[in-house]
């Protein structure tokens, strides 16, 4: 039989397998399900052949519409969580939270806090109104322990009650800013040779990865990027943090300590060795206060620093 013949049944034999060790996960109690529906305040569907526990959180406190096109609660995208057994653990949770801008960054510091990992950030919809964020979170460890958790997180969403906006009103808008900031003390914090063009600090640090065997590196896009403008001591930054996964978390953990503003994680490549995912952040502070927070947060990157526990802003 040649290879060509045999690549069906290969195929076939992993996914008996897959199958297979589902069906063999151990069932959720009703016991674990009934503490599961107390904590989270509403009833989840069992999926027997799955082992799966399901949650649904629809988003009834916004109105949501997509161009000229209004959404019932029914038909906007809703927020789900999904507990399992786990084969190290009691329990694995996976879900997906959807949230307003001003929702992004008080949800992610209470499922940091909280234990769970956040595992990815960007837009739910294009031209929709108030704009809707994903947020993708998961965790390992007992029922109730991720169930509190996610109790925790969704309690940030919503916060200030029916009716809420996803900015609140800005008035006025402000002129730019003019662009005076100075590289070498930043360049003293951050360890890295930013130049200044235009009165703008933009500086980088590449890392090399594999694609399909070729390497790239920092002019390729595998890199940490940041751009500081305005004045030394009213400045803004934007910035672009390059992480594996083993780094993700704790990165997270850093920034939000920090109070950066977390406005997406996402992967630029596929394919690529080691992986690689990218933190994009904003914040205004004095100039060498941002310097210093970005260099904190490569320090935890890197396990020259660690993050205090349950630190993060709220």
């Amino acid at each position: 039989m040649t290879m060509k013949n045999f690549a069906p049944l290969w195929r076939f034999g992993v996914l008996v397998a897959a199958l297979s060790s589902t069906a063999a996960m151990p069932p959720i109690s009703q016991q674990a399900r009934a503490a599961l529906d107390r904590t989270l305040g509403t009833k989840g569907v069992y999926v027997d052949e799955e082992s799966a526990y399901t949650f649904a959180f629809p988003r009834t406190d916004i109105s949501v519409h997509v161009g000229r096109q209004r959404l019932s609660p029914a038909q906007a995208p809703r927020s789900w969580a999904t507990f399992s057994p786990s084969m190290h653990q009691e329990a694995l949770v996976s879900g997906e939270i959807i949230v307003l801008e001003d929702e992004v960054n008080p949800a992610m510091s209470a499922a940091l806090s909280g234990g769970l990992e956040v595992t990815g950030l960007g837009n739910t919809l294009l031209f929709d109104q108030p704009r809707l964020l994903t947020m993708n979170v998961s965790g390992e460890g007992t029922f109730q322990t991720l169930a509190g958790a996610l109790r925790k997180t969704l309690d940030e969403v919503g916060r200030a009650g029916p009716g809420r906006s996803s900015s609140s009103s800005l008035g006025a808008l402000s002129p730019p800013v003019a662009n005076s900031i100075d590289a070498a003390p930043l360049n003293g914090v951050l360890s890295m040779r930013g130049v200044v063009a235009e009165g703008i600090y933009r500086a980088a640090i590449g890392r090399v990865a594999l694609v399909n065997g070729t390497p790239i590196g920092r002019e390729m896009g595998m890199s940490t990027s940041l751009v500081i403008f305005g004045t030394n001591d009213r400045a803004f930054v934007q910035a672009e943090l390059i992480v594996n996964p083993d780094e993700l978390q704790r990165v997270l953990k850093a920034l939000r300590a920090r109070d950066f503003t977390v406005t997406s994680i996402r992967k630029h490549t596929v394919g690529e060795h080691p992986e690689s995912l990218f933190i994009r952040v904003w914040k205004q502070a004095a100039a060498l206060e941002l310097a210093k927070g970005l260099r904190f947060a490569l320090d935890v990157e890197v396990g020259a620093a660690k993050v205090a526990s349950n630190s993060g802003r709220r």
